[in-house]
């Protein structure tokens, strides 16, 4: 398990946050900061992961399949292709999470992409990879 994977892991966990003081559990988005929805499942933050890490992680992470993938590039990238650059879908998604949750991305999925579509639909738009981040400007610019 490569450096960046096993840091996702540390400090990723699949569901919504139990930090307690926070209101976003359950069907209430406010604040959006604690819990990351990726259609398949949200995730969480676990533990004291940093930006500056997971920022140095990511540009150092070589893959197995070939360099071709930069998600601080600024451009969009989706969970499929950042399945192949880290090994594993599953994993690309927590990866996901985890850099919405430290502002290193911007999340898009369907129900940013198309506010109030059904939840059926943004699965099926999920699943064809309409799941992406983009780096932010200073995730790009550093």
């Amino acid at each position: 398990m490569t450096e960046l994977c096993q840091y996702v892991r540390e400090h990723v966990e699949r569901g919504e946050c139990k930090c307690g003081r926070c209101s976003d559990v359950g069907n209430k988005p406010d604040p959006a900061s604690h819990t990351a929805d990726l259609i398949f499942f949200q995730t969480a933050l676990r533990g004291q992961p940093t930006r500056d890490q997971f920022e140095r992680l990511t540009r150092e992470h070589r893959s197995e399949f070939g360099d071709g993938c930069d998600p601080l590039d600024g451009l969009e990238h989706s969970y499929l292709e950042l399945g192949s650059w880290i090994g594993d879908q599953g994993m690309a998604l927590e990866y996901m999470g985890l850099g919405h949750l430290l502002g290193v991305f911007d999340l898009l999925t369907p129900r940013t992409m198309f506010p109030g579509v059904e939840d059926e639909v943004a699965l099926e738009l999920a699943g064809r990879g309409y799941l992406m981040v983009k780096a932010r400007a200073q995730a790009v610019a550093a």
